[in-house]
């Protein structure tokens, strides 16, 4: 629930900072009336920033966190659910792994790529790359499983689920020895909870250096996207789509994303920037693929994203 009220809070400032925004037409100078001389009609003049018909693009990290999600699994032969399940992001402590070439895209990071339609506002399209791994924890499920070891009919069964699951560590034996096991050992979006969306964003300016070479600025963003995971998911024993050791992926459009951000922007020489923002947003997959056999899942849930990113931009065309 917190992170669904952050989401809201997130869309109602988005929504009044585009209310209340000053309009002004495509210049860098902005008028503003004078309050303490009305009557002689002086006005004070504001430097803005320039940015409309510039191009961006940046790159950062994330780290995310999910909320508690139900999860249906269903094929040939069975169709459970497990209830109010938990699962975390993944983070690199190695600061090495942000830097080499060869890992760099390992961690959960964020691209995009944008135009200034005007001086406060544009349009992006870009990809944060999530991961989502189910904890290890005691779950209820309910279902059929028609054959197997796991045979039978469940009607809110206390059972074992989550990384590792099936070998029982982590928890006192006399806990796991106790409860039924197997049913989904692993599932995570392994590599990448891929979200591909479209984001309409709004500045204000909030300080301009004397040679307007360097600003800061609140943005916020609206979005929408494709979500486009690699699963893999060990059901029952049925043989996963997504196999590590062959190098095999499941990437699949499995749903949707609905988000909204807010953050601090400094730009610094005309052409780079530094972008420090919160995220958080909502998560639907319907059409999950598991297994070979033709296994598929669903689950959603909303999600919270802090990000740091570094950026650049450039004009395109003349002013």
């Amino acid at each position: 629930m917190k992170i669904q009220k952050l989401t809201a809070l997130l869309l109602i400032s988005f929504t009044s900072l585009v209310g209340s925004a000053q309009v002004n037409k495509d210049t860098t100078i902005a008028k503003v009336p004078d309050m303490n001389n009305q009557g002689n009609g002086n006005s004070e003049t504001r430097i803005l920033y320039q940015r409309k018909g510039n191009f961006f693009l940046y790159w950062g990290y994330n780290r995310a966190a999910f909320s508690k999600s139900d999860i249906r699994f269903w094929g040939d032969g069975y169709d459970f659910t497990i209830f109010d399940v938990t699962g975390t992001g993944v983070f690199h402590f190695d600061f090495l792994t942000y830097i080499k070439p060869n890992t760099f895209t390992v961690p959960q990071y964020n691209e995009r790529v944008g135009y200034f339609l005007n001086d406060k506002n544009w349009v992006s399209f870009g990809h944060d790359h999530m991961k989502y791994a189910l904890d290890r924890q005691i779950a209820r499920l309910s279902g059929t499983i028609d054959s197997g070891l796991n045979a039978g009919t469940y009607n809110n069964t206390t059972v074992l689920v989550g990384d590792g699951a099936a070998n029982g560590n982590y928890l006192p034996s006399s806990i796991t020895d106790s409860l039924p096991q197997g049913f989904v050992p692993e599932f995570e979006h392994c590599d990448g909870l891929n979200d591909f969306s479209f984001e309409f964003g709004h500045l204000e300016q909030l300080w301009i250096s004397k040679n307007s070479k360097h600003a800061l600025s609140f943005q916020t963003t609206v979005g929408s996207g494709m979500v486009i995971p690699d699963t893999d998911a060990d059901v029952l024993d049925y043989t996963a789509r997504h196999n590590m050791e062959t190098g095999k992926k499941s990437f699949h459009l499995a749903g949707y994303s609905l988000s909204a951000s807010a953050g601090l922007q400094i730009d610094l020489f005309k052409h780079f920037f530094i972008l420090g923002k919160l995220k958080a947003g909502y998560i639907n997959l319907p059409d999950i693929r598991t297994t070979t056999v033709g296994g598929k899942a669903s689950q959603h849930f909303t999600f919270i994203e802090p990000i740091l990113l570094v950026g650049y931009t450039h004009h395109i065309g003349k002013r």
